[in-house]
Parts: structure tokens; sequence; C-alpha cells
């Protein structure tokens, strides 16, 4: 075991020292911090906090309506009432208001207000924090309990029919998350098993493997391989998924009614599941590439081929999204390479049933062990064929008389 740590240490190391590997981990990091900066820096700058003011003529507006609802006051912007619209309109030239609104004596039976400014619209917290006021002053007369449920208003949730899976419309991480996990499985599998299949084939070219193979068993050194890359792919979607909690817990800073985030922690587990035997069943495919052919290009054009096989369903995603029960989900569900994005797309928005579930997974796991027992036999194989390369009935052979013991 002791070998194959090694293998795995070294494996690291090679793939996580490369620039490409280092431009394309910290690239959308500091491409998204980018963003948040640009985004943080232009609410502070365009962010208006001088105070909306209001002339009501219907006398239905109170002041003080938000705390009589018991609503914390502190972070909404000052809400002044004045008396006639000549007050207002000085107030507002002398650049104390950014502006202020007309509430007419028929409010009641014609819901309809005017709003006045000098240069531009008032901020977005400045018509937000004032429809709040106002929705509070048509319902601070009702009992406390019906005050608030109107105040907050409709709170959509959907839920199966078994009742299993629910989702309310403020729950937006639970319906982004499989997308998101989906779109990093999606690009990890595009640059992590091209850096497997390269490994391999640069080593076999240069006959590195012969010195290898005297100390090492095939097992060890495909097991040990798919150990780094295992690392290397947990690095950068750790250092992917930190730069996005950070965004989540610095937006609220900044974006006024940031929704409240709760982790889907059901999905992220199963997304643990299944991910990891998914990376061991791309790194033996990638392996068993890289082991046939006789230099990389040849095995680069394979691999974008392979690649298409683990990404399949996001050329579906509307479809699997509009119907998560669909015959056409289910089998992408059950097939190997495509269970994890399928699973975690249809998780995010139906019950799986359970055989679902563990035919899936043990489907998967298996044709995952068979994936590192099959690379680990064909890298052999193509050691002993150096310098020719090996075709699919050739392996097949090969395999079957060395198990007949010819």
């Amino acid at each position: 075991m002791a070998k194959v740590w090694l293998v795995a240490k070294q494996e690291y190391q090679r793939i996580a020292g490369k620039k490409s590997f280092l431009i394309s981990t910290l690239g959308i990091p500091i491409l998204f911090i980018g963003l948040m900066v640009v985004v943080a820096l232009i609410t502070i700058f365009s962010e208006d906090g001088r105070a909306i003011g209001y002339v009501d003529h219907s006398g239905i507006l109170q002041v003080d309506a938000l705390e009589t609802i018991g609503q914390d006051t502190k972070h909404y912007v000052e809400i002044i009432s004045y008396e006639d619209e000549a007050t207002a309109l000085a107030a507002l030239e002398a650049g104390d208001l950014q502006g202020y609104y007309v509430i007419p004596t028929d409010y009641l039976s014609a819901p309809s207000v005017e709003r006045v400014t000098l240069e531009g619209p008032m901020s977005d917290r400045g018509r937000s924090d004032f429809w709040d006021f106002m929705r509070a002053n048509l319902v601070r007369q009702l009992p406390e309990a019906e005050a608030h449920r109107l105040y907050e208003g409709a709170n959509l949730s959907l839920r199966t029919v078994d009742g299993k899976r629910q989702a309310s419309d403020a729950d937006f991480i639970g319906a982004l998350f499989p997308i998101v996990a989906a779109i990093l499985f999606f690009i990890s599998v595009m640059s992590i098993g091209g850096y497997m299949l390269q490994a391999v084939a640069d080593e076999k070219e240069n006959r590195t493997m012969e010195v290898l193979m005297t100390t090492l068993s095939p097992e060890q050194l495909m097991g040990g391989k798919a150990l780094g890359l295992l690392g290397v792919v947990l690095t950068q979607i750790g250092l992917w998924g930190l730069t996005l909690a950070i965004g989540l817990v610095v937006a609220p800073l900044f974006i006024a009614d940031f929704p409240k985030i709760t982790i889907p922690w059901s999905m992220a587990i199963i997304g643990v599941l299944y991910f990891l035997p998914s990376l061991a069943l791309i790194s033996g495919m990638m392996i068993a590439i890289g082991a046939t052919v006789t230099e990389t290009r040849q095995g680069q054009q394979i691999s974008g081929i392979l690649n298409l096989a683990f990404t399949f369903p996001m050329f579906f995603l509307m479809v699997i999204l509009g119907n998560p029960n669909h015959p056409f989900a289910v089998a992408l569900s059950l097939f190997p390479t495509t269970a994890f994005i399928t699973v975690l797309l249809r998780w995010g928005f139906t019950a799986i049933p359970a055989w679902q579930m563990i035919i899936s997974w043990l489907l998967l796991v298996g044709t995952a062990w068979i994936s590192i027992r099959f690379a680990a036999q064909v890298f052999r194989l193509g050691m002993l064929h150096y310098g020719q390369p090996l075709t699919l009935k050739g392996i097949l052979t090969a395999l079957r008389q060395s198990h007949q013991g010819v």
C-alpha cells in the first residue's frame, strides 16, 4: 500500500504543478472574485442612501408602520412624511431626498401613486424599502398574525406526490446545486481526464514505465495514479467550492433581500457517493486508452469521444429538468457513465425511487472496479507490445489467452 501512496503523491505533484492545471484551477476563482469585486464596487458607489419622502393625501400612512408590525428598520432608508408637495419638492431640490411619492386621496379605491425625482430613478433599495413601508401601512390594522402573513406574502412550495421531496421558491441553492455540480464535473472530466491520458501515454513513449514496472505491479501503479488523480480533482473542486461559498457569504452584504441559503446536504452526500466511483471509472478508461496508443495525439482523439459518454446528459439538460421521471432520464441514471450527472439533476427536482438509486450506484461502482482492473491488464499488454498500437480485438484475445493459461 505504501507504494500506491508513493505513486499517488508523485502523480498529484506532477499534475498539480503543471501551468495549464494552475491556470484552469485558479482562473475560475480569480474571475469569480473579480466579478464579485466589480459588483460590490458598483453597488457601493451607485447606492443612494438619502431619505425617501412622501406626501399622503389619503391619510392612511403612519411613519412607524414598519415598527408596528415588528420589522427591524435599522437597515431601511429613512422615510420622511411631508405635509404638502411644495415642502417635499424643496427638500428634493436641496438634495436631502432621492425623491418622493405622492399618495392621492382615493388611493384605496384607485391604488396608484406618483413618484417625483430630479435626476434618474431612485435606488433599488429606496424603492423596495418604500413599498415595504406601504405594505406595512395597509396591513397594520389587522390582527398581528394576519398582518405578518399578508406583509410577507406567499411562499410557494413544490412537493412531490409522495411527500418525500419539497422545495420552496426561495430555495434557489437547491435548484442550482445539481446544475452547478454537473457543470463542474463537466469541466473536470474534460481537463483531468486529459491529464491522466497524457501521463500514461508520455511515460509509455519515453519508456519510464519499464523502469517503474521493475518495482511495481500494474495494479499498484494504476491504483496510485487513480488516487493521485482523485486528489487533484478534489483540490480543484474544493477550491471552486470554497470560492463559491465565500461569494454566497459576502453577497448578502451588498445585495438587498438576498435569499436565505439552505445547503442541500442530502444532495451533497449523493453527489459524493456518485462522484468518487465516476472518477475511478473515467480514470480506468483513460489509463486503458493511454496504454493502447503509441503517441499522445492518438489518445486525445479517442478521449474526446469518451468525454461525451460522461457529459452526454448536459446536452439533454432541459429534457431531464422538464420531466425527471421520463424513461430516457431513468435509463441515463442507470448507465454508469451518465449516472452521476443525471442522478444529481433528477434529485434536485423529483424523488428518485430507491431501487433506481441502488441499482444505479451498484452498476457504477462495479463498472469502476472493472475499469481499473481492465486498465491494469491492458497496461501490462501495452508494455509487452511496446511501439505497437493495441486493437480491441487483440486486447480481448490476449486477455482470454492469459486467463486460459496459454
